[in-house]
């Protein structure tokens, strides 16, 4: 028998795929009836030495200004939800690695399916200088299939043409 999801988690960086994948977690969640969550990562800002600034700011950076922008993020992709016909079931800011705190929020919220965009340009470099064999897909969404806890949907921002 098949178990649909009852629970689902939209990770989104807001990219070209994201708009995808949100399409496909509103069919989804809304055909099943399942609870859709959406998360978003935001960056501290890092100096050009690597070393993370406190509070993530940069030089002549204001205080907090990488998780406002990443909260403002969040809430486009919310209203972005609702504008498909889709009900958000809690929306969650994330600060740090991306693909660390998805793993670890899908396992606080326990969904059955989690829901990435595929990384974009990045991705398409990626697979030209890998074998064949592996999937190209970004790193942060190789990441999240490998440490989650549950079934992953990898979305392409567009269908490929025949």
């Amino acid at each position: 028998m098949i178990e649909y999801p009852t629970k689902i988690l939209l990770a989104t960086d807001g990219g070209a795929d994201a708009v995808r994948a949100t399409q496909i977690a509103v069919a989804l969640s809304t055909g099943n009836n399942a609870e859709l969550h959406i998360v978003h990562v935001g960056h501290e800002a890092a100096s050009s030495s690597g070393v993370t600034v406190e509070g993530g700011a940069l030089p002549g950076e204001p205080k907090g200004f990488a998780e406002r922008q990443a909260r403002k993020l969040l809430e486009g992709q919310v209203e972005q939800v609702r504008a498909a016909g889709g009900n958000v079931t809690g929306s969650h800011l994330r600060m740090g690695q991306s693909a660390a705190e998805v793993v670890a929020l899908s396992v606080e919220l326990e969904v059955d399916l989690l829901i990435v965009g595929s990384g974009g340009p990045r991705a398409v470099r990626r697979a030209v200088s890998t074998t064949m064999h592996r999937a190209a897909i970004g790193r942060a969404a190789d990441a999240i299939v490998r440490g989650a806890p549950c079934p992953v949907l990898v979305v392409r921002g567009v269908a490929a043409s025949t």
